[in-house]
C-alpha cells in the first residue's frame, strides 16, 4: 500500500468511525423524539374528535366528520366506538378489547368518577389513556354524549415513527457523506503535495544512483523531507568525492610505476641479443600495455562521464569494416544483418567495440579460412529493452566454460569472452553461448545483395545489452 493510499485510509476511516459515533446516540435521540411527538399528536387528534363530540347537539354528522378526520394527512388514524357499538372509521388494532370494555358502562354512571382519573361530574372528557398495542400505540379518551359513554381513539403507529425517523435523518446522513466527501478530497490533498515531495526526491534519487553526479534533490517541502534531501545530497556529495579520490589514486600509482617500468626497458634493451631479451622485452611490452589500460579505466569517467551511452549500430559496421579485408583474404562468406536506428545502449562506443572486435576475432583465429562468419544486431525479440549484437561462426564451436577468464579449449587465454561478458553485463544484458541450426534463410550480405546461407550448424555468440 502506498503512503498516499495510507493516508488518505487513516483519514477516511477516522472520519467514518467519529460520525458512527455520532449516529448512534443521534439515531436514540431521533427514536424518542419521533416517538413522543406522534404520539402527542395521536392525543391531539383524539381529543379534537372529543371536542367535537362534546360540542355537537347531535351525531349525525359523525360518520362525515370521522372521515374527514382520517382524509388529513400527518393525522393519526382516528375511530369513535358509541354507545349503540357503532364504530365509525378505520378498525384500529386492539380496539377490540375497547370496545368490549365500553359496553360495561352504563348511563348511570356518567355523573360517577368510577375510572379514578378524578375529573368529576362536570367534565365531560377524560384523560387520554394509552396502551401498547400490536404495531404501535392506541390512544383512548372517552367522551360524555348524550346517548351515553363515547369512546375515540386513535392509532400512533411504529412504522410513522421510522419513517419519521428517516425523513429526519435523511437530511444529516446527506450531511455526513458530504462531510466525508470534503474529508477525502483534503486527505487526498494533502497526501499528494507531501507524496509529491517524496517522489521527486525519490527520482532524483534514482538518477544520481544511476551515476548522474551533478543531479541534486531540491530541499523543498516538509521539514522531514527536507532533511532527507539535504542528507542524500551529502550522501552523493561524499560519494563522489570518494569516486574520484580513489581514481586519483589508481593513476597517480599506474603513473608512479612508470618510472621503474621505464629503468626495467632500459636495463632490458641493455642485454645482449638472445631468446631471453626477446621475452623480456615481452613482459615489459605487456606490463606497459597493462598499466596504460589502468590509467585508461581510471580516467573514463572524465571522458565519458558518469553515465555512458551509445548508438550500437555504428560501432557493429565499424568493426565489421576493420575485419573486412582480413576475411576477404581468408575468404570467408560474410553475413551483415544491422537493423538500422538501433536505441542507444548503456555502455561506452569503446567497450562495445572492444567486445565486438574480440568476438570476430576469436572466429577467425579459432576457426579455418573460408568458414562462414555471420554479424547481426538488432532489438531482442524476446524483451525490448535488449539489443542483440550475434557473431556467428559455422567452426567446431566450444563450451560455456570458456565464456570465464582464463577458460578456453582452444588454448587461448579467453580473455577476449570474458571482455564481451563484462561489457554485457555492465550494461544490465548478457553474453551467451549456444549452437544453432541454420534455417537456411537470407540474412543479407555487407553489399547489400542477396545470398543464400549454406546449410550447416552455427556456433553464436550473443551479446545482451541493455538500454541506456
Amino acid at each position: 500500500m502506498s503512503l498516499r493510499t495510507r493516508i488518505l485510509s487513516l483519514t477516511v476511516g477516522a472520519t467514518t468511525v467519529l460520525l458512527v459515533l455520532f449516529a448512534v446516540p443521534l439515531w436514540v435521540l431521533e427514536q424518542r423524539s419521533a416517538s413522543r411527538d406522534i404520539e402527542q399528536s395521536a392525543i391531539d387528534t383524539a381529543r379534537g374528535v372529543a371536542d367535537y363530540l362534546s360540542a355537537a347537539g347531535d351525531s349525525d354528522d359523525l360518520k362525515a366528520y370521522v372521515e374527514r378526520v382520517n382524509a388529513r394527512e400527518e393525522v393519526a388514524p382516528v375511530a369513535v366506538l358509541t354507545p349503540d357499538g357503532t364504530t365509525y372509521g378505520p378498525q384500529l388494532p386492539g380496539a377490540d378489547e375497547q370496545k368490549s370494555s365500553s359496553h360495561g358502562d352504563g348511563d348511570g354512571d356518567r355523573d360517577s368518577d368510577s375510572d379514578g382519573d378524578k375529573d368529576g361530574p362536570f367534565l365531560r372528557q377524560t384523560a387520554a389513556d394509552i396502551d401498547h398495542v400490536t404495531g404501535g400505540r392506541l390512544v383512548r379518551v372517552d367522551v360524555r354524549t348524550a346517548g351515553g359513554p363515547t369512546v375515540v381513539m386513535a392509532f400512533a403507529s411504529d412504522a410513522r415513527i421510522r419513517s419519521t425517523v428517516v425523513t429526519r435523518l435523511l437530511p444529516l446522513s446527506a450531511a455526513a457523506g458530504l462531510l466525508l466527501l470534503l474529508v477525502g478530497a483534503a486527505a487526498e490533498l494533502v497526501a499528494r503535495r507531501l507524496v509529491r515531495d517524496l517522489d521527486r526526491t525519490a527520482d532524483l534519487a534514482d538518477t544520481i544512483a544511476a551515476g548522474d553526479a551533478v543531479a541534486r534533490v531540491p530541499e523543498v517541502g516538509p521539514s522531514e523531507v527536507r532533511r532527507v534531501a539535504h542528507a542524500l545530497n551529502g550522501l552523493a556529495g561524499r560519494i563522489d568525492e570518494l569516486l574520484a579520490a580513489e581514481r586519483e589514486t589508481v593513476a597517480d600509482l599506474s603513473h608512479r610505476l612508470r618510472t621503474p617500468l621505464t629503468a626495467l626497458r632500459l636495463d632490458v634493451e641493455s642485454l645482449p641479443e638472445g631468446e631471453s631479451r626477446g621475452e623480456l622485452e615481452d613482459h615489459v611490452a605487456t606490463l606497459e600495455r597493462t598499466l596504460t589500460a589502468v590509467i585508461h579505466e581510471a580516467r573514463r569517467s572524465e571522458r565519458e562521464g558518469a553515465r555512458v551511452g551509445c548508438a550500437p549500430g555504428p560501432v557493429v559496421a565499424g568493426s565489421v569494416d576493420y575485419w573486412q579485408p582480413l576475411i576477404e583474404d581468408q575468404d570467408r562468406p560474410m553475413q551483415v544483418a544491422i537493423t538500422p536506428d538501433l536505441p542507444e545502449v548503456h555502455c561506452s562506443a569503446d567497450d562495445l567495440r572492444a567486445a565486438i572486435d574480440a568476438l570476430v576475432e576469436n572466429c577467425i583465429a579459432h576457426t579455418p579460412d573460408h568458414t562462414p562468419i555471420a554479424v547481426r544486431a538488432a532489438v531482442s525479440d524476446d524483451d525490448p529493452d535488449l539489443v542483440v549484437v550475434e557473431i556467428r561462426d559455422r567452426g567446431p564451436g566450444f563450451g560455456s566454460d570458456a565464456v570465464r577468464r582464463g577458460r578456453s579449449d582452444r588454448g587461448s587465454t579467453g580473455l577476449g569472452l570474458d571482455i564481451a561478458r563484462r561489457c554485457a553485463r555492465a550494461s544490465g544484458g548478457d553474453l551467451l553461448v549456444f549452437r544453432e541450426e541454420d534455417d537456411g534463410a537470407d540474412h543479407g550480405a555487407d553489399d547489400g545483395t542477396a545470398a543464400e546461407a549454406e546449410q550447416g550448424v552455427w556456433t553464436v555468440v550473443r551479446l545482451e545489452l541493455g538500454l541506456a
